[in-house]
This record gives structure tokens, C-alpha cells and sequence, in this order.
């Protein structure tokens, strides 16, 4: 089967799932074993994609439909690269593909005042095969970053073109400021 095939396959579930919920945690829930297959196909990224840039990480979108309701993008991660504590502000499932990565999440809290800070509510470390999620508002503030010395690569799914969408990015102190991250390419690898 050819990449676009699998894509095709997994264009198919997310309709299904969309048509049958708009609850996001349900959505990722529903979509995860269906991204489990997904990323078990060989050569997502054609190894033109897979060297790391010096300076940051690269962010290339796979593919995406005409209505843009979900997009499939490729992000390569050199050693020691990172993604600022950010959020997303749609569901969106991340898994990595080659490699490992370290993933830190966040958890906005209010004060009685008004003001907002961000607590730190976990890291883990994930490897070839495993599957994490974002989804608002709770599940949504993350960081990301390659600690090893070993480049990594990671597939994201998200529920709109991520590379076009604002979002914030944010300091220690839950300060933010708008942010869009746009795709390295500006025609999907795969149609």
C-alpha cells in the first residue's frame, strides 16, 4: 500500500469519529488506536525530511484535506532542540516515530486575584510507538524537547492546520503571547 492509501484509511476513521462526537477528549480517545496503526507505517517521512536543522526543530506538513478539518504533520527534533511551553487550542494526538522525546505538561490555575500561573503537572520521556494527546482546556499546555543525542521524529494529528492557526506560547509565569507555527512547506507531501 502507498502512503496516500494509509492516509486515505485514517482520513476515513476521523469522519467516523468526527460525525459521532465533538467532545475533543472523546475524539482523541476514539482516534488513538486508529493513529496506533497509523504510525506503524514505514517511511511517513521521506528521508529528504529527516535531517534535523541546526537551529530548531522543523515542522512539515504530511497532509491536510480541502475543508482543513484535521492535518497530519511531521516534526523532525535534532539533540537538544525544544518547543516552548505552548498550547494548541484543538485536539491533537502526537506519536513518536523514530527516537525519543521528553514532554513536560503544564496546567494553567487561576488565582483568586485574577493573575494566572502555570504548574508543572508531569514529564515524561517517549519513545518509538508512544502516543501522547493535547486537547482544551485542560490537556493543552505542553513543552517539548529532544534531551538525547540521537535526532527524533514525531507525527502529530490535530483537529485543524496547526500551521496556520494561532496559538499562544507562554513563560514560567503564564504570561502568553500569540504565536503561529507554520509548516516548513506550504504544499502537503501527500494529496
Amino acid at each position: 500500500m502507498t502512503i496516500s492509501t494509509y492516509i486515505a484509511k485514517l482520513e476515513i476513521a476521523i469522519r467516523n469519529v468526527l460525525q459521532q462526537t465533538s467532545s475533543e477528549k472523546e475524539i482523541v480517545e476514539q482516534l488513538k488506536p486508529h493513529f496506533d496503526l497509523f504510525l506503524k507505517t514505514k517511511d511517513l517521512l521521506p528521508t529528504t525530511y529527516k535531517q534535523p536543522k541546526e537551529d530548531k526543530y522543523s515542522q512539515f506538513l504530511l497532509y491536510k484535506p480541502d475543508d482543513e478539518a484535521f492535518s497530519i504533520v511531521g516534526f523532525v527534533w535534532g539533540p537538544g532542540q525544544t518547543a516552548p511551553i505552548h498550547d494548541h487550542l484543538v485536539w491533537g494526538l502526537v506519536g513518536v516515530y523514530e527516537g525519543a522525546i521528553e514532554e513536560t505538561r503544564y496546567q494553567r490555575i487561576r488565582s483568586e486575584k485574577g493573575s494566572y500561573t502555570l504548574k508543572k503537572v508531569g514529564v515524561v520521556t517517549a519513545k518509538a510507538q508512544d502516543i501522547s494527546y493535547v486537547y482544551p482546556p485542560n490537556k493543552d499546555i505542553h513543552s517539548v524537547r529532544n534531551p538525547f543525542g540521537e535526532p527524533a521524529i514525531t507525527i502529530h494529528l490535530y483537529g485543524a492546520d496547526i500551521g496556520t492557526k494561532e496559538r499562544h506560547i507562554y513563560d514560567e509565569s503564564a504570561s502568553s503571547k500569540n504565536i503561529v507555527t507554520a509548516h516548513e512547506n506550504e504544499v502537503p507531501l501527500y494529496t
